[in-house]
């Protein structure tokens, strides 16, 4: 399902780094490119090892919270849920995937890749999701892969897309943690910290005068030189999408999206028999949030153990649930989002490349 990576060939100009320049929506190799598809092999080979460790991972968590609530009192708890929530806490999940489709099409044309069809896009945007385990969502650049496949993009220009889509993703998740600050007086310093970083970088990104120059001397040293063409293309995608029209509708499609799945996180607690009130959708959105925030700066492989524990912890201090509804809660709502994303991602994926692969035969026929 991860093998090697074609790319379409067209006719062009080659620039002074090595790549060609997109001529006509279309890109070709250059001995650089051909070097790059090496490294993306390796890439690869790489995150097959993180999936697997994610997957390890994944059972120690269910493993170390089935002691944490005491596994009769934990399947108990799952017995009296009501189960009829599911559809509705999969629906809100899909929104969120719905929101951040568009968010992801709309990047592709800031960045001037504007004539990939939607439904391939779509086939591509959900692809990823089979890597979700990965550190920081790393695993996602598997699109840039894919979108090279069907429209010959070099990986190291799209794969901007996915550092802002995670940027503005936290930045959203940031604004929804930030209305229960005034409530639940925690948590403050991490939600700083991370607004702090995310500032600092898209300040960086600015500076394109500096970093061009940058880039330039780069070229100019012999052992740095064959990595400056890929950085520069990331730069220069990058600072197309970090300008303040895309930041900003990025940031809103985020939070709005990420917001959605809180209210899923709210009705799993309605499911375990909470009533439904403002202070519980505010603690739902409060604690999903910040503990979402917490597993993405830990890097493990989609958050597991760091936001697990987060969301069992708050939930018995913070909501007063007893364990087993606190850990009940945190393996439905993230079977119904981390899962349930993962396991949508590998069923795409496996599609996306038959489909691949019948358009490929059709045309060497």
């Amino acid at each position: 399902m991860f093998g090697s990576l074609g790319s379409l060939r067209q006719g062009g100009l080659e620039d002074q780094s090595g790549y060609v320049v997109c001529v006509g929506g279309k890109w070709s190799a250059t001995p650089v490119e051909k070097r790059e598809i090496r490294v993306e092999q390796h890439v690869l080979a790489q995150w097959r090892r993180k999936l697997i460790l994610g997957f390890i991972l994944g059972l120690g968590v269910v493993i170390g919270l089935s002691f944490y609530a005491d596994l009769p009192e934990l399947l108990e708890a799952f017995h009296h849920w009501r189960w009829m929530y599911l559809p509705l806490v999969l629906m809100c999940v899909v929104s969120n995937y719905a929101l951040r489709f568009f968010r992801w099409h709309y990047y592709l044309s800031v960045i001037g890749i504007d004539k990939v069809d939607w439904k391939d896009s779509l086939g591509i945007f959900l692809s990823g999701f089979s890597l979700t385990m990965t550190p920081g969502k790393a695993g996602e650049v598997l699109k840039s892969f894919l979108l090279k496949q069907v429209h010959g993009t070099p990986v190291s220009y799209s794969a901007s897309i996915v550092v802002v889509e995670r940027l503005t993703d936290v930045l959203g998740m940031v604004l929804i943690a930030s209305l229960g600050l005034a409530s639940y007086h925690f948590g403050s310093s991490v939600l700083g910290l991370t607004l702090a970083l995310c500032v600092l970088f898209v300040v960086l990104v600015q500076q394109q005068t500096l970093i061009r120059r940058v880039f330039d001397a780069g070229e100019r040293r012999a052992r740095v030189k064959l990595f400056v063409a890929p950085m520069r293309n990331l730069y220069e995608s990058t600072y197309l999408l970090l300008r303040l029209k895309p930041l900003l509708g990025g940031i809103a499609i985020a939070t709005v999206g990420w917001a959605g799945e809180c209210v899923a996180f709210f009705l799993v607690l309605v499911g375990l028999g909470l009533l439904p009130s403002a202070t519980l959708a505010l603690q739902s959105a409060f604690i999903y949030a910040l503990t979402t925030l917490v597993g993405a700066v830990s890097f493990l492989p989609g958050g597991l153990g760091a936001t697990e524990a987060g969301m069992a912890v708050l939930l018995t201090r913070m909501v007063h649930l007893g364990r087993d509804a606190s850990a009940a809660a945190t393996m439905l709502i993230r079977f119904a989002t981390l899962w349930f994303a993962v396991v949508l991602g590998f069923a795409v994926l496996g599609i996306f490349q038959r489909s691949l692969s019948a358009r490929s035969r059709c045309i060497d026929a």
